[in-house]
C-alpha cells in the first residue's frame, strides 16, 4: 500500500512537473486553437499566440489563452482577445468529466468594419401584437445560457474591458462602448445573475440583472440599469462638436418581464426615469427635469401603454397617457399602420411673463404611423384650456432625404400668455422668441399656423433652414395687448394688431395702441407697421413706420428716450414743448431675438429713422436763435444728425413763415432758422427792435440764421418807406428797394447789421449798423446811392445820446430834401408821417435828437440838374433844432456860399446866408431859376421857432421870366394897350437888370410871410406883400408892378407931389396891380387893367384886398 502510495505521489510530482515546466503548452496551443475555432462561425478563423497550463488554488487547473485574434476568410481582423482564462476542476477531469469552473475573458477589441452589415431595421417587419413572442424569445435565450453553464458547471463569467464602438446619431462618429467588469453568475436556487459596469464614451452606468427559474425553466426577468448615458444615441452635434438637435441626458431603465404559462400570458413593464437632461433644436436648449415613462403591454388590447408618465420641461409640466396599437385591430385594412394616442390631463405651461399663474391645459394627441410609407400622420392635435383652444394636424414624411413636414393648426380665440406658452420652440424659432419677449397680455384671435417643409429642404449640417413663405405662415390678432418695439422704447399699451410671419418675414400692423411717457402724456398710435424682413439675420432689423398723434412734448420725448437721444446735443428737453401734433415715425432697428443667437441690445442709434410730424399750436420755451417761437402749425421732420421745421409761427410774437433746422451731431451742420413773411412795422419792430428809426410801414422779410455768426436778413422795403432824416431823405412807399444784412444779436440788446446791402431802383449802399435798445447806435455806409446821382460815405455814431454824422464822397443828391422842402415847407422828420409832432426849423431831426454833422463833398446836386461843388462845413441839432452851423461851397459859376447859424445867447439863433452867385444858388435850391448873377444876403433871427429877417439881393438880372413878359404883355387901360405897348415896346421882357431886390420875412406856425418886397430895376420894378406860402401850401400875395420904373419912380421921389400922386417910396406914378394866389408851386396870376391909367395916389383904389 505504501509502495502505491508512493507510486501515486511521484505520478503526481511528475504531472505537476510536467504541467509547471511548460511542456504541454505548444499541444495546448494548437488544440485551444481548434477548440476556439470550432465555437465560432465558420467563416471565422482563430490564431492565438499563446496558452499556458498550470495549477492553481485548489489544484485547479488554469488554461490561460493569449493574444487571440479572430480573423475573416479574407484575413481581415475582427476581433482581438488579450486573455481568456478558465478554470478546470482537474478531479473531473481525470475521471473523463469536463468541469469548467469559471471563464474570464479580458481586452476584447471589436473592428466592426470587417463584420459583416446587418440588415436595416424595417419597422415594417414588426408589429405590436407581435410583442409577446419577443418576450418568449428572451426568456429562450435566458434558459439557453443558463443550460450552457450547467453543463459546464461554470459558476461564473467574468468579462473585463471589452471594447466595441457603435454608431452615434451625429454622422461619421461612433459610441465607444466599454463593459468594464461584467460579472454572470449562477446561483443556488436556478438564480442566473449579472452585475457590471459599463462606460458610453466614459459614463460609468452599473447593470443588474436577475433571471429566476423553475424546474429548469426561467419565469421572471428583472433588469436596472442607472446612469445610462443615451446622449450619443438621441443627439446630434455639428461639425463643431456642439449640441444640434435631440437630448441631452443619463436614465435609470427598469425592465420587469414576466413569461406566459399556460393560460397565463406574458407581463412586461418598462420604466425609465431622467433626472435632469437637455431638449435641443436647432442649438437651441431647454431644460427639462423629473421625466418617467412607464410602459406596459395590455394583453388584451395588444398594445404598448404609456400610464402615470409626465415631464416637467423648461418649467412647465406635462402628465401624459397613451397608447400605441397596430392600426388593423381598429381598421382592418390599415395593415402595416401604427395607431398612436396620447393624452396630457392636467398639463401646465410656465407663464413667460414675471407673476402669472401657470396655464393650465388639457391636450389629446392622436394619429397613425404607415409604416410602408414612412409617414407619421397626426390628424388630431387638440389643446384645451380655460384661456382657449387650438386645434391643428401634423404630418411628416421620412425618406432618403430630410423628412417632408407638414403642420396646420387654428385658434379661434386665446389668452396670448396661453399661446406664447403653448409655442412650440423649435417652430419658427426667431419670431417664436421675438413674440414671447415682445407681446403680452390682451387676447389673440383668428390665428392660423401654416408649416409645409418639403423633402430634401433640410440641407444638412450648417446649412441654415430659411424657411420661404409658401413654407411657413402664421398670422393672428392681438387685441389690448402689450408691444415692445424694441426694449429702449416704452411700450405700446392696448395695442391692437395684425401679426403675420411669413417665412422669416415677421410683420405687425398696429390698427391702434398709446405709448405712455408719464408725466409728459400719452402718444396714440395708429395706422402702423413693425416690419422684421428677415428674422434670420445677424442682428436682425426692425422697420417701423407709424403715425403718431398726441401733446407734442409726449411726441418728443419719444425722440429724446434711447435709443434715439435726438435732443442730447442740444440745449431743448421734452417739457420745453407744448401744444399737439401727430408724426409719422419710420426707423430701421437692430432688434435682439432672444434665442442666444441675436447680437446683445446695446442702445445705439437706429441705423436709419425719420420722424414727419403735423404741428398745432405748439410752441417752445426755450428761445431758438434768440427768437420766441410759438403757435407753430407746420411739419416737422427729424432726421439722423438734424431736425427741420417748416410752416407758419408766431416769431417774437409775430405771425411768419418758419423753416428751422437744427443739427442734432457735429456732423450735420449748424443750426439754423430761416423766417419769412409780411411784417407790420409793429410785428418788424418786435423782431428787430430799432429798425423803426430808419424804417416805416409793412416789410417782407426774408431770414436764415448762420448759427454764433447771426442771421441773414433779407428785406423787401417795396411797401415801406425809408428815411434817413439827419440828410433829409427818404424813399416812398411803392419805390422798389431790398435790404441785405447779417443782424447779430449781442448782449444787453444790441443788435449789429453787418454785411449790408441796399439795392434797388437807384438806391445803392454798403456797410454795417448797429443798433441798441435806444435805437440808433452806429451807422458806417459808404458808396450810398440814393438817386443815380449819388455816390457819398455816411457815418453816424451815437455818443453820449448824441449823434455824430459824417457825410463825404464825391456826390450827393440833395434834390429828394429840397423838393419836399419846396413842397412841405420843412424837412422830413418822421419818415413822412403828417402826425408826428414836429418843431419848426428842425432840419430833419426828431425833437429829442442832438446831431452833429460834418460835411466834405465835392459836389452836392440840386433841383433842375443844378449842383454846387466843395460843400464843406459842419451843423448842430440840438433837441431837434439846428444849434451851429457852418458850411461853405461854390456856386456852378465859381462862386462862394456861405451859411452861419449861431446862437444869440438869449434862446435865438441868427443865420446868415452869403453868395455872389445868388441866380445860381436859387436855381440850385429850386427856388428861382430865372436869376442870373447877384450878391444875396440873408439874415434871419429863430425864436421860439418862429423866424423873421431880411433877404438882400442886389446887381442881378431876370431872363426869360414868364410872369414878367405877361405883365408886359397884358391889356390894360381903357383902349386895351399892353404896359409895353404904350412905351412903344422898349422895355424888354426877356432880360432885363435889377439893381435891388429886398423882402422882409416872417416864418411862423408853418406860414411864410412876406413884408416890403420891394424889386428895383432899370426898366421895371415891383412892390409886393402877403403870404408867400401857408401850413397849407397856397400863396396869397398882392403888389403892383412898374414900368418904365427908373422915369415912373422920379415922380415918387418928388417932395409932397411924389408921396402924394406916388402913393409912397418905391412906388411909381403909373403901375398896374395884380395878385397871386392858388399853390406855392404854379400860382395863378391876376391883373387889374383898370389900374393902369389911374395915378398913384388913386391907384390905391383898384389895389387887391
Amino acid at each position: 500500500m505504501a509502495h502505491i502510495t508512493l507510486a501515486l505521489v511521484i505520478l503526481i510530482a511528475a504531472i505537476v512537473y510536467v504541467i509547471e515546466s511548460g511542456s504541454v503548452d505548444r499541444y495546448l496551443t494548437e488544440k485551444a486553437r481548434q477548440q476556439i475555432g470550432r465555437a465560432i462561425s465558420p467563416v471565422y478563423h482563430a490564431e492565438l499566440e499563446a496558452s499556458t497550463l498550470r495549477l492553481g488554488e485548489g489544484l485547479k487547473l488554469e488554461l490561460t489563452v493569449n493574444g487571440v485574434s479572430i480573423r475573416s476568410a479574407a484575413h481581415e481582423r475582427v476581433a482581438d482577445v488579450q486573455e481568456i482564462a478558465l478554470a478546470i476542476n482537474p478531479l473531473r477531469l481525470l475521471i473523463g468529466q469536463l468541469s469548467i469552473n469559471s471563464v474570464s475573458v479580458k481586452g476584447v477589441r471589436f473592428d466592426p468594419s470587417a463584420l459583416p452589415e446587418a440588415g436595416p431595421f424595417r419597422l415594417t417587419d414588426h408589429r405590436v401584437d407581435g410583442f409577446p413572442v419577443l418576450v418568449e424569445q428572451i426568456f429562450d435565450q435566458t434558459d439557453l445560457i443558463r443550460g450552457v453553464l450547467e453543463t459546464a458547471e461554470t459558476q461564473e463569467i467574468a468579462i473585463s474591458d471589452l471594447r466595441f464602438p457603435l454608431p452615434s446619431a451625429t454622422p461619421d462618429q461612433s459610441v465607444d462602448i466599454n463593459l468594464r467588469q461584467v460579472e454572470i453568475q449562477l446561483m443556488a436556487g436556478g438564480v442566473l445573475r449579472v452585475d457590471g459596469q459599463v462606460a458610453l464614451d466614459g459614463t460609468v452606468s452599473g447593470v443588474t440583472a436577475e433571471a429566476v427559474a423553475r424546474d429548469g425553466r426561467t419565469e421572471t426577468l428583472q433588469a436596472e440599469v442607472t446612469n445610462l448615458l443615451v446622449t450619443p444615441f438621441l443627439l446630434r452635434k455639428n461639425k463643431e462638436g456642439e449640441p444640434d438637435i435631440g437630448v441631452e441626458a443619463t436614465t435609470d431603465v427598469a425592465v420587469q418581464l414576466k413569461r406566459a404559462d399556460g393560460d397565463k400570458k406574458s407581463d412586461a413593464l418598462v420604466g425609465l426615469h431622467v433626472k435632469s437632461g437637455r431638449f435641443v433644436a436647432d442649438r437651441i436648449a431647454r431644460p427639462f427635469s423629473n421625466a418617467q415613462l412607464n410602459l406596459s403591454f395590455d394583453n388584451n388590447k395588444k398594445s404598448f401603454e404609456l400610464s402615470d408618465s409626465s415631464i416637467n420641461f423648461d418649467g412647465s409640466y406635462f402628465p401624459f397617457s397613451g397608447g400605441i396599437i397596430d392600426l388593423d385591430h381598429i381598421k382592418p385594412d390599415a395593415a402595416g399602420a401604427f395607431g398612436v394616442d396620447f393624452l396630457v390631463s392636467g398639463g401646465q405651461f410656465k407663464s413667460r411673463e414675471p407673476g402669472l399663474p401657470p396655464l393650465l391645459f388639457d391636450a389629446q394627441v392622436s394619429g397613425a404611423y404607415r409604416a410602408d410609407e414612412k409617414a407619421l400622420d397626426l390628424d388630431r392635435i387638440m389643446v384645451t384650456s380655460p384661456q382657449g383652444n387650438m386645434d391643428g394636424a401634423f404630418t411628416a414624411v421620412f425618406g432618403d432625404a430630410s423628412p417632408a413636414l407638414t403642420f396646420n393648426a387654428s385658434i379661434d380665440a386665446m389668452d396670448t400668455e396661453a399661446v406664447k406658452q403653448m409655442w412650440p420652440f423649435w417652430i419658427a424659432r426667431k419670431p417664436r422668441e421675438w413674440v414671447t419677449a415682445n407681446i403680452g397680455g390682451g387676447r389673440i384671435s383668428n390665428g392660423t399656423i401654416m408649416v409645409d417643409i418639403p423633402a430634401g429642404r433640410i440641407e444638412g449640417e450648417g446649412i441654415p433652414l430659411n424657411l420661404g413663405s409658401d413654407e411657413l405662415k402664421i398670422d393672428f390678432d392681438i387685441d389690448k395687448s402689450r408691444l415692445t418695439i424694441k426694449p429702449t422704447f416704452p411700450d405700446v399699451i392696448g395695442a391692437s394688431a395684425h401679426v403675420l410671419i411669413d417665412g422669416e418675414r415677421l410683420n405687425v400692423a398696429i390698427r391702434s395702441g398709446y405709448f405712455d411717457l408719464g408725466n409728459q402724456g400719452t402718444v396714440a398710435i395708429s395706422d402702423g407697421t413693425f416690419e422684421i424682413a428677415d428674422t434670420s439675420l445677424h442682428p436682425p432689423v426692425g422697420r417701423v413706420d407709424a403715425l403718431l398723434s398726441g401733446q407734442a412734448r409726449a411726441i418728443v420725448q419719444l425722440a429724446a428716450d434711447p435709443p434715439i437721444n435726438a435732443l442730447d446735443k442740444t440745449d431743448f428737453t421734452p417739457a420745453d414743448f407744448t401744444g399737439t401734433g401727430s408724426a409719422r415715425v419710420r426707423a430701421e432697428l437692430p432688434i435682439t431675438i432672444d434665442d442666444g443667437t441675436s447680437e446683445p441690445d446695446d442702445g445705439q442709434l437706429p441705423r436709419s429713422w425719420s420722424v414727419d410730424a403735423d404741428l398745432t399750436d405748439v410752441a417752445v420755451a426755450k428761445p431758438i436763435d434768440g427768437h420766441t417761437v410759438s403757435n407753430i402749425d407746420g411739419k416737422l421732420s427729424i432726421v439722423p444728425g438734424k431736425l427741420a421745421l417748416k410752416g407758419k409761427a408766431a416769431v417774437d410774437g409775430v405771425a411768419i413763415d418758419i423753416d428751422w433746422s437744427l443739427p442734432l451731431d457735429s456732423e450735420a451742420g449748424s443750426a439754423s432758422l430761416n423766417i419769412g413773411g409780411t411784417l407790420s412795422e409793429a410785428q418788424r419792430e418786435a423782431m428787430y427792435p430799432g429798425l423803426s428809426t430808419i424804417l416805416k410801414g409793412p416789410v417782407s422779410i426774408e431770414a436764415s440764421s448762420k448759427g454764433n455768426d447771426g442771421q441773414v436778413v433779407s428785406l423787401d422795403l417795396t411797401k415801406s418807406t425809408m428815411v434817413l432824416p439827419w440828410i433829409g431823405w427818404q424813399k416812398p412807399a411803392g419805390q422798389s428797394a431790398k435790404l441785405r444784412f447779417t443782424l447779430k444779436a449781442g448782449d444787453g440788446g444790441v443788435n449789429q447789421l453787418s454785411d449790408l446791402q441796399l439795392s434797388g431802383s437807384g438806391l445803392a449802399a454798403a456797410g454795417t449798423i448797429t443798433l441798441d435798445k435806444e435805437g440808433l447806435s452806429s451807422l458806417d455806409l459808404s458808396h450810398v446811392s440814393l438817386t443815380a446821382d449819388d455816390d457819398f460815405n455816411v457815418s453816424i455814431k451815437r455818443v453820449e445820446g448824441n449823434l455824430v454824422v459824417n457825410v463825404s464822397g464825391k456826390r450827393f443828391s440833395a434834390e429828394p430834401m429840397l423838393s419836399t422842402i419846396k413842397k412841405d415847407g420843412h424837412l422830413p422828420t418822421d419818415g413822412g408821417s403828417g402826425d408826428a409832432k414836429r418843431k419848426n426849423g428842425a432840419a430833419g431831426s426828431s425833437a429829442t435828437d442832438n446831431v452833429s454833422v460834418s460835411i466834405a463833398l465835392d459836389r452836392i446836386m440840386g433841383l433842375g440838374g443844378r449842383y454846387i461843388d466843395q460843400s464843406k462845413g459842419s451843423l448842430s441839432v440840438v433837441n431837434g433844432d439846428v444849434d451851429t452851423a457852418a458850411l461853405g461851397a461854390l456856386t456852378a459859376t465859381g462862386k462862394s456860399v456861405s451859411l452861419q447859424v449861431a446862437p444869440t445867447g438869449d434862446g435865438r439863433h441868427v443865420v446868415k446866408l452869403n453868395t455872389d452867385g445868388a441866380g445860381s444858388l436859387l436855381r440850385f435850391l429850386g427856388v428861382y431859376p430865372k436869376m442870373s448873377g447877384g450878391q444875396l444876403a440873408l439874415n434871419m433871427i429863430e425864436a421860439g421857432g418862429n423866424w423873421s429877417g431880411n433877404v438882400e439881393i442886389e446887381d442881378f438880372r431876370i431872363i426869360d421870366d414868364d410872369q414878367l413878359k405877361t405883365f408886359l404883355s397884358a391889356p390894360s387901360g381903357r383902349n386895351g394897350q399892353s404896359l409895353n405897348a404904350r412905351f412903344n415896346n422898349r422895355i424888354n421882357s426877356s432880360n432885363q437888370h435889377f439893381q435891388r431886390a429886398s423882402i422882409d420875412l416872417v416864418y411862423a406856425q408853418g406860414v411864410l410871410q412876406i413884408n416890403n418886397g420891394v424889386l428895383r430895376g432899370e426898366q421895371v420894378g415891383a412892390t409886393f406883400k402877403g403870404v408867400a406860402r401857408d401850413a397849407a401850401g397856397n400863396i396869397d400875395m398882392t403888389g403892383t408892378f412898374m414900368p418904365a420904373y427908373g422915369l415912373n419912380r422920379i415922380f415918387a421921389e418928388i417932395p409932397i407931389i411924389g408921396p402924394i400922386l406916388g402913393n409912397g417910396n418905391d412906388k411909381g406914378l403909373f403901375g398896374i396891380t395884380f395878385k397871386l394866389t392858388g399853390k406855392s408851386e404854379k400860382p395863378q396870376l391876376v391883373i387889374n387893367p383898370l389900374s393902369a391909367i389911374a395915378p398913384g395916389v388913386f391907384r390905391k383904389i383898384f389895389e387887391f384886398q
